[in-house]
C-alpha cells in the first residue's frame, strides 16, 4: 500500500510540474492547421495585393473574381463556368494568381 501511495505522489508531482507542457504540445498538434490557416488569412487579408472584387486568373487560365475573403478561406466566382470556388488560405500561396491591372480592358466585360 505504501508503494502505491508513493507512485501516486510521484505522478501528481510530475503532472503538476510538467503537465502544462504536455497539454500545450497536444493542443498545438490538434490546432496546427487552424493556427496556420488563420495566420495565412491575416496575411492575405491585410496584404495590399488582392482585394474583394478583383479579377484574377488562377493558374494563368481560369478567370475569376474574388467575392469574399475571411480569416480561413477565400471565395472566388469562376466567371467562365459560373461556379463558386472556395480555397483555404493556406493553399492560396500555392496557387498561381494573376491580377488584372487597373486600366486594362481585360475583365471589364464582367
Amino acid at each position: 500500500m505504501d508503494n502505491i501511495q508513493q507512485i501516486e505522489i510521484l505522478i501528481q508531482s510530475m503532472v503538476g510540474k510538467y503537465g502544462w507542457l504536455f497539454i500545450t504540445g497536444i493542443g498545438a498538434l490538434f490546432f496546427r492547421n487552424l493556427i496556420s490557416n488563420t495566420f495565412a488569412g491575416i496575411m492575405f487579408l491585410f496584404g495590399s495585393d488582392f482585394d474583394v472584387d478583383d479579377v484574377v486568373y488562377i493558374g494563368g487560365k481560369t478567370r475569376a473574381r474574388i467575392i469574399r475573403q475571411t480569416l480561413f478561406k477565400t471565395v472566388f466566382h469562376l466567371i467562365d463556368t459560373d461556379r463558386k470556388l472556395i480555397i483555404p488560405n493556406t493553399s492560396l500561396y500555392g496557387l498561381k494568381l494573376e491580377k488584372v491591372l487597373p486600366g486594362s480592358n481585360k475583365g471589364k466585360d464582367i
